[in-house]
C-alpha cells in the first residue's frame, strides 16, 4: 500500500513537472515560430530545421523539469543546477533529433493526424531513453517505452487542443499535456516492470519509492556521496543493489553485507527502509537425508554438545540432528512445510566436524574469528567453529562453546 501511494505521488510530481517544462519550452519557441510563419516560402530543409529547434527546446524543457521533479522527490529540496546539467542538454538533443525525424516523415508522407501522433510517440520515446541515462535504474526499455506511450497520449491531446483553442494557446496547452503524460508514464513503466524496490518511510509520515537495479542506491548525510540524504548519520552509510537477482545491502559503518528478501527492513536515521521484490523464487520442499533430521526441536536436542548458537539472550545447543525452526530465528523462512530453517549434521564420517546446513529461503553471512566472510547459500553448509558470527538477516548469532 505504501509503495502504491508513493508511486502515485511520484507519478503526479513527475507529470506536473513535465507539464511545466513542456509549457515553458514551447513559450520560448513561440517567437521563432512566428518568424518562420512570416517567411514567404520555406524549403524542406528549413522546415526540418525549424521543427528540430522547436522539438529541441520543448524536449529540453520537459527533460529539465522532470529531472527537477526527480531531485525534489528524492531529496525534498529543489536542485535547479543538477536538473539543468542532467536534463537540459540530453532533452535538447533528443528533442531536436526526434523533431527532425518527425518533420522529415511528416513532410515526406503528407499531413496526417495519425502520423503526427506517431511522431510525438517517437519524440517521447527518445526523451524517455535520454532520461533513463540520468534517473538511476529506470532502464532503457522502461524509459523508451514509458516515454513513447506518454508521447502518444500527449500527442492526442495536442491535436485536440490545436483544433479547439487558438494557435499559441493550443500549442502551449498541447506541449504541457505531452510533458505531463511523458512524466506520468515514465513512473508507471518503472513501477509496473521493476523487479525490486525500496520504500523509504520517514518518521514524519512521508514515503518515497526508489527502484533497485544494477546501479547502487546509496544513503548517507553527504549529498555528494548519497542519492538519499539523511541527517545525523555517516556521510555514506548504506548501499542497496540488485546482484544476480538478489538484493544486497552493504552497511559501511559495520562492514556487514546482507542479502535481503521482500519485506526486510533497515532503520537508518529518521527513516525506515523496506525492501520489495516482485520476482521472489517459489519456495520448494528441500529433501534432506534422514540422518540429518532429528525428531526433536532445538531445545530438546542432545545435551552433549560441542557447540551452541547464541541468539541474543537465548542459547541453543548444537549437536548432530539439531533442528532450528523459524520460531527460533524469526527472520528466516523455511522452504519446506516443517518450518525447519537449519539443521546440524556431521560433515565427515568420523563425526569430528559439525556443519550447519541452511534450509531457509535466504543466504546467510558468516564471519570467522579472522574476519573472513563467507556466504552460506540455501542448501549450503557452514562448518561450525567457536567465535563464528552469523547474520540471519536482522538477527545475529554467534557460535560459542557448548
Amino acid at each position: 500500500m505504501k509503495r502504491n501511494l508513493s508511486a502515485i505521488t511520484k507519478a503526479l510530481q513527475f507529470g506536473v513537472s513535465g507539464a511545466v517544462g513542456g509549457f515553458v519550452g514551447n513559450l520560448i519557441t513561440e517567437p521563432f515560430m512566428k518568424f518562420d510563419r512570416l517567411s514567404a516560402s520555406v524549403s524542406f530543409f528549413e522546415s526540418v530545421l525549424s521543427t528540430a529547434r522547436w522539438f529541441g527546446l520543448v524536449g529540453g524543457g520537459i527533460a529539465t523539469a522532470i529531472m527537477f521533479g526527480y531531485y525534489y522527490y528524492i531529496k525534498g529540496k529543489p536542485q535547479i543546477k543538477s536538473a539543468l546539467l542532467n536534463g537540459g542538454l540530453f532533452g535538447l538533443i533528443a528533442g531536436a533529433v526526434s523533431g527532425a525525424i518527425a518533420e522529415a516523415i511528416y513532410s515526406g508522407l503528407g499531413p496526417n493526424e495519425l502520423l503526427r501522433v506517431i511522431c510525438w510517440g517517437i519524440a517521447g520515446s527518445l526523451l524517455g531513453l535520454a532520461l533513463s541515462k540520468r534517473i538511476p535504474n529506470l532502464g532503457m526499455l522502461r524509459g523508451a517505452g514509458g516515454g513513447g506511450v506518454g508521447g502518444v497520449l500527449g500527442g492526442c491531446l495536442f491535436i485536440l487542443f490545436a483544433y479547439t483553442l487558438s494557435g499559441t494557446v493550443g500549442r502551449l496547452a498541447g506541449c504541457g499535456a505531452i510533458g505531463f503524460w511523458i512524466g506520468i508514464m515514465l513512473v508507471v513503466a518503472e513501477t509496473l516492470f521493476n523487479k525490486a524496490w525500496l520504500v523509504i518511510s520517514y518518521d514524519n509520515g512521508v514515503n518515497r519509492t526508489l527502484t533497485i537495479g544494477a546501479e547502487p542506491v546509496t544513503f548517507g548525510s553527504d549529498d555528494n556521496l548519497s542519492i538519499i540524504c539523511i541527517p545525523n548519520i555517516s556521510p555514506l552509510a548504506m548501499r542497496f543493489q540488485l546482484e544476480a537477482g538478489q538484493i544486497v545491502c552493504e552497511n559501511f559503518d559495520s562492514g556487514a553485507v546482507t542479502y535481503l528478501r521482500s519485506g526486510d527492513q533497515k532503520k537508518l536515521g529518521n527513516c525506515t527502509i523496506t525492501v520489495g521484490n516482485s520476482d521472489l523464487p517459489v519456495a520448494n520442499s528441500t529433501k534432506i537425508p534422514a540422518t540429518y533430521i532429528s525428531a526433536y526441536p532445538a531445545e530438546k536436542s542432545f545435551v552433549n554438545s560441542e557447540f551452541s548458537l547464541k541468539l541474543s539472550s537465548k542459547v541453543i545447543p548444537l549437536s548432530v540432528g539439531t533442528q532450528l525452526f523459524s520460531s527460533d530465528i524469526s527472520t528466516l523462512k523455511s522452504t519446506a512445510s516443517n518450518c525447519v530453517v537449519a539443521v546440524v549434521n556431521s560433515r565427515f564420517a568420523d563425526a569430528l566436524s559439525l556443519g550447519l546446513t541452511n534450509l531457509s529461503d535466504r543466504a546467510w553471512w558468516a564471519t570467522d574469528t579472522q574476519g573472513d566472510m563467507k556466504l552460506v547459500e540455501p542448501e549450503g553448509t557452514l562448518t561450525l567453529a567457536v567465535g563464528t558470527q552469523i547474520e540471519f538477516g536482522e538477527i545475529n548469532g554467534e557460535i560459542v562453546d557448548g
